[in-house]
């Protein structure tokens, strides 16, 4: 009976570690994920930290691009006008850049921006994605 007690911990404890070993980490990337419904190419840069990147997605696609998690300086081209700022990416990010001409419907959700050159995120408060005037 002891045995079977013991074999029974034990068992219990290497399943323990060995799912506990199994548990997803967080990477040194992080996901970005850019919506284009603009009808025209997005381009994005991002500058970091020893890091240079410049995005590209065409009209009415999705990409998903995975960069190491930091802050980035980037420059946005869009609409025919360009905005800079920068691009927080220590965790997954969904950008949506919204029809050229529409105001962006809404913020989305805490990891996902709609962006809107004209009139978003410059005067609207954003989580993660930021621009300053040229």
């Amino acid at each position: 009976m002891k045995k079977k007690a013991l074999l029974v911990v034990l068992l219990v404890f290497v399943l323990a570690t060995v799912l506990t070993a199994a548990a997803p980490a967080k990477t040194d990337l992080a996901r970005l994920e850019i919506k284009n419904k603009t009808g025209e190419k997005v381009m994005l840069s991002l500058s970091g930290e020893g890091y240079f990147f410049f995005l590209t997605v065409e009209a009415h696609t999705t990409k998903t691009f995975t960069v190491p998690r930091e802050d980035y300086a980037q420059k946005t081209w869009a609409c025919g006008s360009s905005v800079s700022g920068y691009l927080d990416m220590e965790n997954n990010v969904r950008l949506v850049f919204t029809a050229c001409g529409e105001e962006a419907p809404n913020k989305g959700e805490p990891t996902q921006e709609k962006i809107h050159v004209d009139d978003s995120p410059g005067e609207t408060e954003m989580w993660r994605y930021f621009n300053w005037e040229d």
